[in-house]
């Protein structure tokens, strides 16, 4: 799946895109409930691993990165994996800038240089 993903990212979905063909390393979770979208880059073998970032949520940063996930209202209500609740500060609202930066990882491979990154913190 690449380009026909694009018109299903507003309506919600949550795939990964890879540039190698074994889809083993270096994929995009695109992860979007029509609301909310998050975007997870995973490259190197977990070693250089970036996200969307939400500057209005930057507040949040130091309880996420000592694992304090106690006020519930600092979480999205987009699940990684189907698994993992995303922090508001990973997810961005602007769904047609979301839209651009997955066109532009599949065209070029790179991230988009119109929305937010933030290199991963370790937990």
């Amino acid at each position: 799946m690449g380009f026909e993903a694009i018109p299903k990212i507003p309506a919600g979905l949550n795939i990964y895109l890879s540039l190698v063909p074994s889809g083993e390393e270096s994929w995009l979770e695109i992860n979007c409930n029509g609301e909310w979208l998050a975007l997870f880059y995973w490259s190197q073998d977990g070693q250089d691993n970036y996200f969307s970032y939400n500057s209005a949520f930057a507040d949040t940063l130091d309880r996420i990165i000592e694992g304090d996930f106690s006020d519930k209202d600092m979480l999205s209500p987009l699940i990684s994996g189907g698994q993992s609740p995303v922090p508001k500060v990973q997810a961005i609202t602007d769904i047609e800038s979301g839209v651009k930066a997955v066109e532009y990882f599949i065209r070029t491979g790179e991230f988009y240089p119109g929305i937010a990154w933030m290199h991963e913190f370790v937990f």
